[in-house]
């Protein structure tokens, strides 16, 4: 899967480009923009950017889930093996709690993710600040994603093609990395 990052001035040309991705069979869900400008979004009836897709939440979640599942499982391990105060640990309890710690682990996380912006989004933050509009296109198949760079690049030159990259979440990834800007 894909990920197209486009900037632009004025709220229109998210409404003309999201008319040109339904024309192309993307739905209201293959993208969304971000903007401090949410009525003006809503009120063109385009998909405003949820807390899952603004904020850390996810990628914060799952990095406390590995991190606490690590701690437990160390854990789990320090007292099957030490056995203080004369504690023995089946498997089952092993894994129960290697599996809470883990959860800890994701809730902290998420706690944190929730009150930070999306790891992805940070290079555009400014921009937003200034009160640009971001587009963000997700395509499943890489010449779908072609098809619709060359589309926006057609039909809608104000819209700046910033970056590229793939669908997914790297748990260890500090900063997005993109692909350069080329059509």
């Amino acid at each position: 899967m894909r990920t197209l990052y486009y900037l632009m001035d004025k709220v229109e040309t998210a409404d003309a480009m999201a008319s040109t991705l339904r024309s192309m069979n993307i739905d209201d869900d293959g993208y969304y923009v971000v903007s401090r400008d949410h009525d003006g979004v809503r009120r063109h009836q385009l998909h405003d950017a949820s807390p899952l897709d603004s904020t850390d939440l996810i990628h914060s979640g799952e990095r406390g889930a590995l991190i606490g599942g690590l701690c437990g499982l160390l854990f789990a391990l320090w007292i099957a093996v030490m056995k203080p105060m004369g504690l023995s640990m089946d498997l089952v309890t092993f894994l129960f709690v290697s599996a809470l710690i883990g959860c800890f682990g994701a809730w902290v996380g998420g706690m944190v993710g929730i009150s930070h912006e999306n790891y992805k989004l940070t290079p555009f933050h400014d921009a937003i600040a200034q009160g640009k509009y971001l587009m963000v296109i997700s395509v499943r198949e890489p010449a779908k994603a072609r098809e619709v760079k060359q589309a926006m690049h057609r039909r809608h030159p104000e819209a700046l093609f910033e970056a590229e990259d793939s669908i997914g979440i790297d748990v260890l990834a500090g900063k997005a990395e993109f692909r350069p800007r080329h059509l």
